[in-house]
């Protein structure tokens, strides 16, 4: 039976007012370590966690794909689990009231809490687990403040918050949120995270009088082309391997400075003509230029794009800031990153960006406390229109205006991508973090994909020599394969730990939702591979040799069996 409001407001309010002293209690080098000693926080009220995760999905379900939030308002990166940073964030612009509004006059004032939600808005990016020691405690802080001040506070989507980068192990690097949140609050709580996790808008708009901004986890990609589109997606399930989901959390800036030197001004104009490219370090969506920023924001009549999903060294960055010919108002792009000393091995700093009606700060600090405030590259324009509401959205074009993709910058950009080169800049200490990483920034669904990929080598080894019982079972009848297929028991343990990402891959390659890949989708998604992956026909081949009966369709049954024999690391997949 749900709880009524008021009670689980109170509940939000002890769950903060006990988290707060949780994080209080903490030094900085607590968020990283493996083993955060000598503190491991006073267990949580399940019942109250369960209450408050409910209340927040209710909350976070009615809410539309795109919020749009006037100023004044903060700006808030990455965050991973790093509870002491999360906590000053608060602390360092202003947000003091909304945590320590413990008692019902300062909480409930006017009825909703309106001092504390008409002074300061918080607009977070998203990726608030994993990686970091505390991300139960973060999500949770954050969920209870959503209850409290659903007007101030407002969470979008990262692509962390999902069932397949929350099962990721990181080894030495981090801790997955799944394993942590199982441990402390129980699988039930896990399951109903991901459900709310599901819920979470995909990105916003802010707007005051100095213009409009978009903001989201990631980036564009060729599906992205109007906020009215966007506000047309279903959110309320995993993230797909591709599309227009997928690219607002997991796409990224394509960066002058990854071919290494200072690019001339014939080669710059040739690089702002890039719209869209593979993006090998992610292992889905895309890499997004100048030449889809543009029209993207003259259609949504925009500033710029401030998003996070990438470490940076000084805790923010500015990409297009200009075409050498003029500067650009603002930056098109702002990355802004809010963990500092991300998973305690890269020693960047931390930052927000701090919106007003008439100006916007950065507020900076280090995991040793020091803080300090920029000021934005903001050049103010001849004539600013003084508006703080949304503007009408142009006619939906059809597409946007593609690029050739066939230029020698264009794949030499590329050729250094796959050679592990970003383009990003930083101190010696980041730049080994950022190489040392790079694995754990791939989506695990595609790590599925790849093992696909490898075994095909192992299979043509095997024709050879002898037919592989794989093959063998095209030409048996059920009850012959029955007897030769792996132990049930044995699938399950194999493919456990790749559940989630299998349904991810399987559902992408479903493009009519039917529960089974036809081998025209089959081949359709070896097709869309061709961007990201090397070896393409050989991975359609593969695929195409997961219909046994060849039936014309592949069932999800089938395709686990098969990668969950790959996943066994053997030659002879039979038992």
């Amino acid at each position: 039976m749900e709880r009524n409001t008021d009670h689980v407001s109170d509940e939000a309010r002890r769950m903060l007012f006990q988290l707060t002293g949780v994080f209080q209690s903490l030094v900085s080098g607590q968020q990283w370590s493996k083993d955060p000693t000598p503190l491991e926080p006073d267990p949580l009220d399940l019942e109250t966690v369960a209450n408050v995760i409910d209340r927040a999905t209710h909350l976070l379900r009615q809410e539309p794909n795109v919020l749009f939030i006037p100023a004044p308002v903060v700006v808030v990166g990455d965050i991973h689990g790093q509870c002491c940073d999360l906590l000053q964030v608060f602390r360092r612009t202003g947000g003091s009231c909304l945590i320590e509004a413990t008692n019902d006059d300062a909480a409930t004032r006017n009825g909703s809490g309106e001092s504390c939600e008409t002074h300061k808005r918080y607009l977070m990016l998203g990726d608030y687990v994993d990686r970091g020691n505390f991300s139960c405690e973060c999500v949770m802080f954050l969920l209870a403040l959503k209850v409290l001040h659903p007007s101030a506070v407002h969470l979008l989507r990262g692509n962390h918050e999902s069932r397949c980068m929350t099962a990721t192990e990181y080894h030495d690097t981090g801790v997955n949120f799944r394993t942590e949140c199982v441990r402390k609050l129980g699988s039930e709580a896990y399951d109903k995270l991901m459900e709310c996790f599901d819920c979470l808008p995909v990105c916003a708009v802010v707007h005051s009088s100095m213009g409009r901004w978009f903001c989201c986890h990631g980036g564009l990609g060729p599906k992205v082309i109007t906020i009215e589109q966007i506000n047309q997606l279903t959110r309320y399930s995993e993230p797909p391997l591709k599309g227009a989901l997928c690219d607002l959390l997991w796409a990224d800036p394509l960066l002058e400075g990854v071919l290494g030197y200072k690019l001339s001004d014939k080669d710059y104009q040739e690089f702002l003509e890039l719209d869209y490219m593979p993006n090998p370090p992610r292992g889905c969506s895309h890499l997004f230029g100048y030449a889809a920023i543009k029209p993207f924001l003259e259609v949504n009549h925009l500033m710029g794009i401030i998003r996070a999903h990438q470490c940076k060294d000084e805790g923010i960055s500015y990409e297009y800031t200009d075409d050498r010919k003029i500067t650009f108002t603002f930056p098109y792009i702002t990355t802004v990153f809010s963990a500092a000393n991300y998973c305690g091995s890269y020693g960047n700093k931390g930052a927000v960006l701090v919106f007003t009606s008439n100006r916007i700060e950065v507020v900076k600090y280090t995991s040793s406390g020091e803080v300090w405030v920029e000021g934005a590259p903001y050049v103010a324009p001849p004539h600013v229109e003084a508006e703080c509401v949304p503007r009408p959205l142009p006619p939906k074009p059809s597409a946007l205006p593609q690029q050739t993709r066939s230029t020698k910058l264009w794949k030499s950009s590329l050729a250094r991508i796959r050679e592990g080169h970003t383009g990003e800049k930083g101190t010696q200490q980041f730049q080994a973090a950022l190489q040392k990483d790079m694995t754990n920034e791939i989506h695990p669904g595609w790590r599925s994909v790849q093992r696909l990929g490898r075994v095909v080598g192992r299979i043509q080894l095997l024709r050879k020599q002898v037919t592989p019982p794989t093959l063998l079972l095209t030409n048996m009848s059920p009850n012959e394969r029955r007897e030769l297929s792996l132990p049930q028991a044995l699938l399950g343990e194999v493919s456990r730990g790749d559940s989630h990402q299998l349904r991810v891959v399987f559902n992408s390659i479903d493009r009519n939702q039917d529960g089974f890949l036809s081998l025209t989708e089959l081949e359709e998604f070896a097709k869309e591979l061709s961007d990201v992956h090397t070896n393409v026909e050989e991975v359609k081949q593969l695929l195409q040799t997961m219909d046994i009966d060849k039936s014309g369709e592949v069932s999800f049954e089938e395709f686990t069996r098969y990668m969950a024999t790959l996943a066994l690391n053997t030659e002879d997949p039979s038992p």
